[in-house]
C-alpha cells in the first residue's frame, strides 16, 4: 500500500471534514428543536392500515436522523483529532508547506512559498516531500509496504 498517497488524501479532505463537523452539529441542533415541535403519538387504539401515523413517523425519522448524525459527528471528530495530532507535531515550515499544497490549495503556492521561505522551486518541492513523508510516518508509522 502507498501510505504517502493515503496521507495526501487525508490532507486533501481535511478542510471539508472540518467544515462538515460544523454543519452536522447545526443539523443536529435543528432536529432537536424540531423534536420539541412534534406532538406525541396518539394512543387511542384506533386501527391504522399500513403502519403508524404521520406524527409517529416524524418522531421515528427525527430520532433516527439524530442518531446517525451523532455517529457521523463522533467519527469525524475522532478523524480530525487523529490528523491534528500528526499536524501539530510538524514544524511551522512543514505545516505551512502541507497547508499550502494540500489543505488550503493556494493558487501559485510554489511561487509564494519560494518568496516566503527564501527558497528555490526545487527546494520547496523537496521540503514538501519531506514534510509529507514525516506526516505519513506520524499517521501510520510507515511510508510504504
Amino acid at each position: 500500500m502507498n501510505w504517502i498517497r493515503e496521507a495526501e488524501s487525508k490532507l486533501y479532505d481535511y478542510s471539508a471534514k472540518a467544515q462538515s463537523l460544523q454543519s452536522v452539529t447545526e443539523r443536529i441542533a435543528l432536529l432537536e428543536s424540531e423534536m420539541s415541535c412534534v406532538r406525541s403519538a396518539t394512543m387511542d387504539g384506533t386501527a391504522v392500515h399500513g403502519g403508524g401515523n404521520g406524527r409517529e413517523d416524524a418522531l421515528i425519522n427525527n430520532i433516527a436522523a439524530r442518531g446517525e448524525l451523532e455517529h457521523v459527528r463522533l467519527r469525524t471528530t475522532r478523524w480530525l483529532e487523529w490528523v491534528n495530532g500528526a499536524l501539530t507535531t510538524l514544524s511551522d515550515e512543514e505545516r505551512l508547506l502541507l497547508d499550502s499544497f494540500y489543505i488550503e490549495r493556494r493558487d501559485k503556492c510554489v511561487e509564494r512559498l519560494c518568496e516566503e521561505l527564501c527558497l528555490e522551486r526545487a527546494q520547496v518541492y523537496r521540503k514538501k516531500h519531506a514534510a509529507l513523508r514525516k506526516f505519513t510516518l506520524l499517521l501510520y508509522g510507515v511510508t510504504e509496504t
